[in-house]
């Protein structure tokens, strides 16, 4: 039961904030909407205020804002196809932008939770290993692996273990002096991950370290969920780790056991993902729309809607597709085949 409900707020949590996106900017740009519903299927409540229908509906699983003039021509001078494109395409990339809003907010509320704010410096040193033995200092704020930038702590445990263990060169900021040492990561098997021996330092939290932290939080899990999917399309990583819904419910439940920041921090890369995912130029997402918005303004003349039909029914035939192969492989993952 706890996993149901965890997922059910997380879920509606990630479609709210998704098609606030799309509203908020449709209201605006001076759309008229119909309807801002939140699930699918039959309606559990709803309230209409001027002329749109706020809803809630019974599946958790989706949501959507009905406009006037989307999905097909109209002559309202309020209609979607009556605005210009750039005002179009606002609406389309809102509902991915206040995806990264919401991981955004997360981690704030992550970082107020916690005691300090945990930096890239030095704290302290662990005797005997790479860093102590490179020269590494007490207070040295680390600013960049080899050619990798550095903003949070979690941008060097990444790196590191990608990086395995092949020679670093550590860049650090010391008295406002740049240093750069070179340094062999070693395998910590209690840890299970490529390290160089030192404890990062925490620092109280203000108005400025707090969002400064949150904002690369959200730009760190940006980077690592592209480089995922670029992993994926390129065949570096298997297609059988792709996961779907099911993964995720069983990923909620068990954050869900492990406590709210567990939960929390799902949400953030989930609602940061679905961001990314919906930008991607796949036909039936927010990412296809917009391109066939750029198409049609570079050439100066609307798309043929038949077409544009065509190749949509298309792009929602594979995700349907990939989202059976995905729920597949979560199927796999949890009977242990």
């Amino acid at each position: 039961m706890t996993t149901l409900i965890s997922a059910v707020i997380v879920f509606s949590l990630l479609i709210f904030f998704h098609e606030l996106g799309h509203f908020s900017v449709a209201k605006l740009v001076g759309v008229k909407v119909h309807e801002f519903a939140i699930g699918m299927g039959p309606k559990l409540l709803k309230h209409k205020k001027g002329e749109t229908t706020y809803s809630l509906r019974a599946l958790p699983i989706g949501g959507f804002v009905m406009m006037e003039g989307e999905m097909e021509a109209s002559d309202d001078e309020k209609a979607f196809n009556k605005k210009p494109i750039w005002a179009r395409m606002a609406v389309f990339v809102a509902g991915a932008v206040m995806n990264f809003v919401l991981g955004f907010i997360i981690f704030v509320i992550l970082t107020l939770m916690q005691p300090v704010v945990t930096q890239p410096v030095i704290g302290e040193l662990t005797p005997g290993l790479p860093a102590e033995k490179a020269g590494l200092l007490p207070g040295d704020r680390i600013i960049k692996l080899n050619d990798y930038k550095v903003h949070i702590q979690n941008d060097v445990r990444y790196f590191l273990d990608k990086n395995g263990d092949k020679p670093v060169d550590i860049t650090v900021l010391r008295n406002g002096e740049k240093l750069i040492y070179r340094i062999v990561p070693e395998y910590d098997p209690g840890y299970q991950s490529y390290m160089i021996g030192y404890t990062a330092k925490g620092v109280p939290k203000n108005l400025l370290n707090v969002p400064k932290n949150a904002f690369y939080q959200t730009v760190f899990y940006s980077k690592v969920i592209v480089k995922s999917l670029v992993d994926l399309v390129t065949g570096r990583e298997a297609l059988n780790q792709l996961s779907g819904p099911v993964g995720m419910v069983q990923g909620i439940g068990t954050a869900a056991r492990s406590g709210f920041e567990s939960v929390a921090l799902l949400a953030a890369f989930i609602s940061i993902n679905l961001g990314i995912f919906n930008l991607l130029p796949i036909p039936a997402l927010d990412g296809s729309k917009i391109l066939f918005l750029l198409v049609a303004g570079i050439r100066r003349k609307p798309i043929d809607p038949e077409k544009e039909g065509i190749i949509t029914v298309i792009g929602f035939g594979f995700l349907i597709l990939l989202l059976i192969y995905a729920t597949f492989n979560d199927i796999l993952r949890i009977t242990g085949h």
